[in-house]
């Protein structure tokens, strides 16, 4: 099954090279050796810098031959529930998005995902270009990116360390935003992450972020992270625990790729994702969930 496929993909020995790896993903996801031309565009971002193994994992998934050999696109179903989602979320004038760096567009994820209105400000953090998760940017994340309807400016540090991260500390903002991060977040640190969000959102500002659903996860994959750079994957009642630990209240809950009958089976099955809404209010029930939660109790930073 497509689980134990991955699993054997995903425990390459560290030391493999990575024209092997990309051999090996192959020979498991596609059952064939790759082709002479897929080998060449591997081996350009190999020697470019560019190789991410989770990278070869996606194209692979994500690929007509694939779709047509073994089944639904898991990848792109999640993507087009989350631009669900993202369409849904209201305006802000000041938005600070950790995790948020885009590979190509300046603008960031968020507008990659399709949010339909334009902030004033957008802050984005990440790790250091060279280091970020889809691989290194084709634009320059040193200077500000000016548009008409505002300002993208990049900070690089890790969402662990933002609390001692100086450039951010005057900031304040209406919403801060984490797209698919909180998972890659180490979870004895999240605490101090959410404390720091807490104090530098606006009155009434919102916390807002998705992330995968350890309830549907665990079913997917019992004995691993669906991600290997995952450092916890959450319930949405283990959720709402941390974050009213931190001072927050939950406004909203959206569930995105509802899987009835896995929930309630406990049995993967592949095929039920191209029949799941993209979104659904029986959160548990859902592959991922997005909160928004406000804080109170705590005076904002100044900007």
């Amino acid at each position: 099954m497509l689980l134990d496929r991955l699993k054997r993909v995903f425990a390459a020995p560290p030391g493999d090279a990575a024209e092997d790896y990309v051999r090996m993903a192959y020979k498991v996801l596609l059952r064939r050796d790759i082709d002479p031309s897929g080998l060449d565009a591997w081996r350009e971002q190999i020697s470019s810098g560019r190789f991410q193994q989770q990278n070869v994992i996606n194209t692979i998934l994500s690929s007509v031959e694939y779709q047509e050999r073994f089944g639904p696109d898991l990848i792109g179903i999640a993507h087009r529930a989350r631009q669900a989602w993202i369409a849904t979320l209201a305006p802000y004038e000041r938005i600070l998005d950790i995790g948020g760096s885009s590979p190509t567009r300046p603008e960031g994820a968020l507008f990659e995902l399709g949010y339909p209105h334009r902030p004033r400000v957008l802050d984005i953090v990440d790790l250091p270009p060279d280091e970020q998760y889809w691989g290194k940017p084709k634009f320059d994340q040193k200077v500000p990116h000016r548009f008409e309807w505002g300002e993208v400016t990049y900070y690089h540090v890790r969402a662990e360390e933002i609390a001692g991260f100086a450039p951010l500390s005057a900031k304040s903002y209406d919403a801060i935003f984490l797209g698919q991060a909180i998972e890659h977040i180490y979870p004895d640190a999240l605490p101090s992450v959410l404390e720091w969000i807490r104090t530098h959102l606006n009155p009434d500002g919102r916390l807002i972020f998705d992330t995968p659903n350890r309830l549907l996860t665990k079913i997917q994959c019992p004995n691993s992270l669906i991600d290997p750079d995952h450092k916890y994957e959450y319930t949405p009642a283990e959720m709402e625990g941390v974050l009213k630990r931190a001072g927050f209240a939950v406004t909203r809950r959206v569930g995105m790729v509802h899987l009835r009958r896995q929930a309630a089976s406990g049995i993967y099955d592949p095929r039920e994702f191209s029949e799941g809404a993209p979104m659904s209010d029986d959160v548990d029930a859902c592959y991922l969930f997005a909160f928004e939660a406000s804080a109170s109790g705590r005076d904002s930073a100044a900007d």
